[in-house]
């Protein structure tokens, strides 16, 4: 308690700021740092909750979404999957495939009629914002009365889906996510409390790898061995599922992958990502973000207090400074990353301690630099500082 209220604890404090925010504006655009630029883009402390705390793993199958492979099925076999399973009345019917392009077409024209006639159906499309006019790209099949849902990821391009956009907004339009989409046919409460929230960016709460959704394989449906009835009062999910851990296609990085850093190859398909958003919304179960003035306030907090000790180790017992200082960074870096861990993975609470630990690793290097700037303030121009000394523990 020393310094902990003397000025230049507060402007030492204010510089470790200062200093982060100039290093964020640097333009790291060197060749030899981008690898590390994007790696640190693609980084997330609370992956670790998934990959090591094992978040979720407890989490029992979900029967409301039943999940289909149509594999590399052609149309044909997609318009038959489609007659049978809206059949037996399904809730909603959510077709998560791209037809960017014609095929034959009797095949096009069975699939299209299939489409139009098909009961709460949800047909995936894209956003591209490059289109000023028309963004939502429906497919080959245009027809204003099918319900589109965009099936775009937050973050696809960077690395791992952490989050969805439940909607977006396009002048006076508005175009709802696939997830979205299909909620508010299928359970109107549930989307509406999603609405509710008004976050245009929500963290997805990952719940269930493919083996905790009831999953039917298209071929076997089309040889009628599946059970009668799977499919009342469900959610359809139909999509692509990748029987081999080598098998890419329409497959991302997700938090649930076993590494957290260094990622190995992509763990989950498009299709079980938005079953995933899905459970999510359906069960209201929202991961809770702390404010980011919260986070700040923290980290200023917490990085004066370290300061504080600092000061009065490099003043006072300077011959121990170096060691107290290391093991104080070191003991609140684990201690501050495992208490964000800690709140994820039990309460569904992110709070991001990233900022208070590289403030208090950069503490020691900005503290030696406002030494040597409040020493040479003092001798121009006489301000008062606890440093204008010349041996440590010895004031002049």
């Amino acid at each position: 308690m020393k310094y902990l209220f003397r000025r230049d604890t507060f402007f030492a404090t204010i510089a470790v700021f200062v200093s982060m925010g100039l290093l964020a504006l640097l333009p790291f655009n060197l060749s030899v740092l981008n690898p590390f630029r994007v790696a640190l883009e693609d980084f997330d402390f609370n992956d670790m909750a998934y990959s090591e705390l094992k978040k979720n793993q407890e989490t029992k199958q979900d029967d409301r979404i039943v999940i289909v492979n149509i594999g590399y099925l052609d149309r044909l076999a997609l318009t038959r999957i489609l007659e049978v399973v809206s059949s037996e009345d399904p809730k909603v019917i959510g077709l998560d495939v791209m037809f960017n392009n014609e095929k034959d077409s009797l095949s096009d024209a069975f699939l299209f009629e299939q489409l139009k006639t098909t009961p709460n159906l949800v047909l995936a499309a894209k956003l591209d914002w490059n289109d000023s006019k028309h963004p939502l790209k429906q497919s080959v099949f245009k027809d204003t009365a099918l319900t589109l849902g965009f099936v775009n990821f937050v973050g696809a391009e960077k690395g791992t889906i952490r989050y969805f956009s439940p909607i977006e907004k396009e002048n006076s339009n508005v175009h709802m996510s696939f997830a979205s989409a299909i909620t508010q046919k299928a359970y109107p409460q549930a989307y509406q409390k999603l609405m509710d929230r008004k976050k245009p960016v929500e963290t997805i709460n990952y719940t269930r790898h493919e083996h905790k959704y009831p999953l039917v394989d298209g071929a076997q449906l089309l040889e009628g061995s599946v059970v009668e009835g799977i499919f009342k009062d469900k959610i359809v999910l139909l999509g692509y599922v990748s029987s081999s851990p080598f098998d890419i296609e329409d497959k991302y990085l997700t938090p649930m992958n076993e590494k957290f850093a260094g990622k190995t190859f992509p763990d989950m398909n498009g299709v079980m990502i938005h079953a995933n958003i899905i459970s999510m919304i359906l069960d209201s179960n929202y991961i809770k973000k702390i404010p980011s003035w919260i986070t700040w306030g923290l980290a200023l907090l917490l990085t004066w207090l370290h300061i504080s000790l600092f000061i009065r180790y490099y003043i006072d017992q300077h011959i121990w400074f170096h060691l107290v200082a290391k093991i104080a960074q070191l003991i609140s870096a684990i201690f501050f990353v495992y208490l964000g861990l800690f709140l994820f993975n039990r309460y569904n609470v992110k709070l991001d301690m990233s900022i208070t630990v590289v403030a208090i690793i950069l503490a020691i290097d900005v503290l030696y630099f406002y030494e040597a700037l409040a020493q040479w303030l003092h001798k121009k121009f006489n301000y008062q500082t606890i440093f204008h000394t010349n041996s440590h523990g010895h004031e002049t």
